[in-house]
């Protein structure tokens, strides 16, 4: 045992290398086993250095990257401008005419501020915006030695019509306000920054009083406050000089109401007209609140010319709705026009008439119903928008009923709903700048005697968000003994009932008024009663209500009579 020890450490000896030899000397092959020695730590260091690929050195920031990436987000938004505008000029055109949107705005490229400007020369000159068109304006506007053509490229004209979204994050919106929002911040802030480091500047170096230098920026300050807030804050000359154009367009069209014309002359002078407000009518259960919209709309649609109606029926179909519209226009029976298969030579020349008239209509009467889904608050938003600007001119929205449109939001409770969407309706109103008529149930369905504004008290917003509050009540649905209904010998309407529209608030005008109108259940129309009839069944109506309390007294009485009888 000792002697092979001592053989073989001479072996373990020779195979390890000496501590002073150098690290990059070659390893010395071993005379007893003929194996490699093993390497020592600075040879195993050196290796693994040259085998493992070299550590990335931390990369030092890009000096440029804000600023590359600021640039793409202003040509980004300007090119997403361009291309919607190209590609629906009326729509996007309507847009920045809204939001007064022009060249200035643009703080990107020349050739996109070119653009930009020709396309809107050509759209306020009342031209098409095509292709042919805008490079003809090109070509024929210089700047310089150069065509503005030459600044822009043809290639890029041509691209712009051919194929608008190409390119990378540009795509077809519905709605620029996002685009146009981000463009007027970004510039709001550039301005109000280098203004700061103008004055700034001045504080520090200029001989001038410090006091007067901060007025100075402060009035600076202010003044691009308010030109970025001219679409929130006016002035009150702002307000006058509206009014006195709304007294000039009446003028102009020689009527006396400022609003809508409907034919309903008595409620045309109790609400100075169809405003563009929010307007609720409510009532019991069957007392007729989708015919009489039905019959505004088509009202509205007929007498001002200028006028657009979206109509969204949550309640009935729109095949119903459109057969009653038919049937209002040449009071032709509702049955006939929806089934003529028992010919009338007399309804038949009405039913084609009414067919006629309505089809003129169609580009200015629209019927939503749900055959195609529901219909959500962001539906009706949307629609609202879009139609406003595709068609121009004023739109009235009539919504029947109001408790139909759905929220996303499922957890909330039905007061609530109504509510949010009472408020909502009215915002859209006021920053759309439309007419919105909407119906509604009474949250108890009361349909046994005339509804009360207390009866909304539960739904506070239906009670104080409207414009005007409409109860629609018609007696004949609870006594057939009522004198509320007329006599016609000979006709299709044999009976007609007498309803009551109670005017229960109106913010600008007389409330706790009544108007009365017959109701001619063939054609599913209402004729306004004459003034002199209406003062008859509104003393009428006080007289029955004097005579139920003598009565209830009286028998309050008699009963109290009996009573003491009793205990005597």
């Amino acid at each position: 045992m000792s002697k092979s020890k001592r053989r073989e450490a001479p072996a373990s000896s020779a195979s390890a290398p000496s501590p002073s030899a150098p690290a990059d000397q070659a390893p010395v092959v071993g005379p007893a086993t003929g194996t490699p020695p093993s390497p020592g730590p600075a040879a195993t260091a050196a290796a693994s250095a040259v085998a493992a690929p070299a550590a990335p050195a931390p990369e030092e920031p890009h000096v440029d990257s804000s600023l590359e990436l600021y640039l793409a987000e202003i040509a980004l938004d300007e090119e997403l401008i361009l291309a919607n505008l190209a590609f629906d000029p009326l729509v996007a055109g309507r847009q920045l005419r809204e939001h007064r949107f022009v060249v200035a705005d643009f703080q990107g490229i020349e050739a996109n501020r070119v653009l930009l400007g020709v396309m809107l020369e050509i759209l306020e000159n009342e031209e098409e915006l095509t292709l042919a068109n805008l490079t003809d304006h090109l070509r024929e506007q210089r700047k310089g030695s150069r065509t503005r053509l030459d600044w822009v490229g043809a290639e890029r004209v041509e691209r712009l019509f051919t194929a608008p979204f190409s390119a990378p994050k540009v795509r077809l919106m519905e709605d620029l306000d996002p685009v146009i929002d981000r463009i007027r911040d970004r510039n709001l802030r550039t301005r109000a920054r280098r203004m700061l480091i103008q004055y700034a500047e001045r504080i520090e170096h200029d001989e001038a009083d410090a006091f007067e230098t901060l007025s100075g920026c402060i009035q600076e300050m202010r003044t691009i406050f308010l030109q970025g807030t001219a679409g929130y804050i006016r002035d009150l000359d702002a307000h006058i000089a509206e009014m006195r154009e709304l007294v000039h367009d009446g003028r102009a069209r020689k009527l006396g109401y400022s609003g809508f014309d409907t034919n309903f002359p008595l409620l045309q002078e109790r609400l100075n007209g169809i405003q563009k407000e929010f307007y609720l009518l409510t009532g019991g259960v069957g007392m007729g609140k989708s015919t009489f919209c039905t019959q505004l709309a088509w009202d509205l649609v007929n007498l001002n010319p200028s006028l657009t109606v979206l109509f969204f029926t949550l309640d009935m179909n729109r095949l119903d709705v459109t057969a009653k519209i038919v049937a209002q226009s040449q009071e032709v029976p509702i049955d006939y026009v929806k089934n003529p298969f028992l010919t009338n030579p007399q309804f038949e020349q009405k039913r084609q008439g009414g067919l006629d008239l309505v089809e003129r209509r169609k580009d200015r009467l629209m019927i939503v119903d749900e055959s195609g889904g529901r219909i959500f608050l962001e539906d009706i938003k949307r629609l609202v928008k879009r139609v406003k600007l595709e068609r121009g001119g004023d739109l009235a929205v009539i919504i029947d009923p109001l408790f139909k449109i759905h929220l996303k939001m499922e957890r909330i409770g039905f007061f609530e709903k109504c509510n949010l969407l009472s408020a909502e309706l009215k915002s859209i109103c006021a920053a759309e700048g439309v007419t919105l008529i909407a119906t509604a149930g009474l949250p108890k369905a009361i349909s046994n005697r005339r509804p009360r504004r207390e009866d909304l008290e539960e739904i506070m917003g239906l009670l104080y968000d409207p414009y005007v509050i409409f109860f629609l009540y018609c007696d004949y649905l609870n006594d057939f003994e009522t004198p509320f209904l007329e006599w016609e010998w000979g006709k299709d309407n044999f009976m007609i009932p007498i309803s009551e529209l109670h005017i229960a608030k109106n913010k600008m005008g007389g409330a706790n008024s009544r108007i009365f109108f017959r109701y001619f259940e063939a054609f599913a129309k209402y004729k306004e009663c004459a003034p002199q009839e209406v003062e008859n069944y509104t003393a009428m109506i006080e007289n029955l209500q004097k005579f139920k309390e003598d009565k209830k007294l009286k028998t309050n009485a008699a009963q109290a009579h009996a009573q003491r009888e009793e205990e005597f």
